[in-house]
């Protein structure tokens, strides 16, 4: 929990993380994740991993614009 804590806590858009502890060792756990330092490569890999697919329309659109914009070298 701590690493994932870390990981929204370094992303420029989230200005606030909620906890749901139920108990004061989860409490104490979640805060810990604020002396957590993640390096950039592990930020990175985080990105990646966590990633979502593009969704309809997007994903078409790339499909079909693939041709259009490096068309094939002429011989």
């Amino acid at each position: 929990a701590q690493v994932a804590l870390a990981w929204l806590l370094s992303r420029p858009q989230v200005s606030t993380v909620i906890v749901g502890a139920k108990t004061p060792a989860q409490l104490g756990d979640n805060l810990g994740s604020t002396a957590v330092t993640l390096s950039a490569e592990d930020l990175k890999t985080l990105d990646e991993v966590s990633a979502l697919p593009p969704e309809y329309p997007g994903w078409m659109i790339s499909r079909q614009g693939e041709g259009r914009l490096n068309p094939p070298a002429r011989s």
